[in-house]
């Protein structure tokens, strides 16, 4: 049975914000989505008018009750790439009250990370298993952990390369501090759908996540559990507490036609200054739109609110 409602549980004055900084990337990961690492804008042209279209976008929210704004920090682009990172981090935060996760490959030196790490409050390293270096991997993390971030593994499960991805999270489940291993299945590549696992793997995919943090970082991270939940409603008005993963692994995330409120829970603000939903869609202006995809399989993406 397909859901007829998604309801997001995300905190009414909370804003999900994304940029994507640079489509420049050291990585060239297979399954990667067509256009996201071109070099063809490579980095912000004006750093100064990006500032401000930020803060004027803010200042907006602002007039609607949204009084705190998660600010994720992605893209097909390696984002630690971007020289103007760290500056404006801290410009950003100096005029709002804004959150940064900053989800990188993780392939920055350690020195780096020592130097930059308190620009971010939140940092997912995806692992790549055909680029990224194990050890250094789990160096970083562990240092991010030590420093009080919060920080996610995230193990992209390439299933033409299994058994080294599953090999990867046995070793990261020995590293020095606790930090949260997650995989995700690619469902959205050229080559990659979810049929494309066997039945035993998508079995290993349905527990995502393979280890959390101790019990007093889970405490201090309790608003941000709910950011990425919702609650699905079913057609006999039975319901289910959902995480993105849920929708994405039982086939529940195809929403084409459906209406959308993307415009007032998730955004995304382009290089060149365009705000829009955070999946690249235009909204109106009471911030809802029709839903042109089949298949939803970003996290922001999937747990916004939206009705068939």
């Amino acid at each position: 049975m397909q859901p007829i409602r998604i309801v997001s549980t995300q905190q009414k004055n909370l804003l999900q914000v994304r940029f994507w900084p640079t489509d420049i990337c050291n990585f060239n990961c297979s399954y990667c989505f067509p256009g996201s690492h071109d070099n063809k804008y490579r980095y912000p042209k004006d750093f100064d008018l990006i500032v401000e279209k930020f803060r004027n976008t803010f200042n907006q929210y602002l007039l609607k009750g949204k009084t705190k704004f998660h600010l994720t920090i992605s893209g097909g682009g390696e984002p630690t790439l971007w020289p103007r990172l760290e500056d404006f981090c801290k410009q950003i935060k100096e005029s709002h009250n804004v959150y940064i996760t900053l989800v990188s490959n993780g392939s920055r030196t350690l020195t780096w990370w020592k130097n930059n790490y308190q620009h971010f409050d939140d940092v997912v390293v995806s692992f790549h298993v055909a680029e990224s270096k194990i050890d250094h991997h789990c160096d970083v993390a562990d240092f991010l952990y030590e420093k009080k971030l919060k920080v996610t593994s995230l193990i992209l499960m390439d299933c033409a390369k299994w058994n080294e991805c599953t090999s990867a999270v046995d070793k990261m489940m020995l590293s020095k501090f606790p930090w949260t291993i997650q995989t995700k299945e690619i469902v959205d590549a050229p080559g990659h759908d979810i049929d494309s696992y066997d039945d035993q793997q998508k079995q290993y995919l349905k527990k995502n996540i393979k280890r959390i943090p101790d019990s007093d970082r889970i405490l201090e991270n309790l608003d941000d559990h709910k950011l990425h939940q919702s609650v699905a409603i079913f057609p006999d008005n039975s319901a289910e507490s959902c995480r993105a993963h849920t929708l994405i692994i039982n086939e529940w995330n195809n929403f084409q036609g459906w209406r959308c409120n993307l415009g007032n829970e998730s955004i995304v603000i382009t290089v060149d200054g365009q705000v829009l939903g955070s999946c690249g869609v235009e909204f109106s202006n009471d911030g809802t739109a029709i839903c042109p995809r089949s298949i939803c399989s970003c996290q922001p993406d999937t747990h916004i609110s939206k009705f068939s």
